[in-house]
């Protein structure tokens, strides 16, 4: 059975831990709220939600290898989404926006200033800009 819960902040390491065991780019830090799906009290998946003050940015979204394709992405960012009431923005990878699109996102047809700098420093990854709702 699958858990989704908000990390609490003396754990943030533990993500760090989990994101360097497999590699993933990017790392938490203590003003990042970090959600993460348990699967035999082990961490399976991962993700990030930054305040930018004027929306909040999804990032570091990370779904280990043996759970992919079972649901768990979007068990986690549902449950992470049901909590928020600001605008959420997400740069997707292309393969995944249909994950995205699935539970409520769109593509960011207008950026403000301050989403466009942040895309801009993400752009040669070959990703989406989303928004939610």
């Amino acid at each position: 059975m699958y858990i989704v819960e908000l990390l609490d902040e003396l754990k943030i390491p533990l993500v760090n831990k989990f994101y360097k065991k497999h590699n993933v780019r990017g790392r938490a830090n203590k003003q990042d709220k970090v959600w993460v799906t348990y699967y035999n009290n082990e961490i399976v998946a991962a993700c990030r939600l930054q305040d930018k003050t004027e929306f909040l940015f999804l990032s570091t979204v990370f779904v280990v290898l043996e759970h992919r394709g079972k649901g768990v992405a979007k068990q986690l960012l549902s449950t992470l989404l049901k909590s928020q009431n600001k605008t959420l923005y997400t740069f997707a990878y292309k393969n995944v926006v249909d994950l995205y699109c699935a539970i409520g996102f769109n593509q960011v047809l207008t950026y403000t200033l301050a989403l466009q700098v942040l895309f801009d420093t993400y752009k040669h990854r070959n990703v989406v800009a989303l928004e939610y709702p």
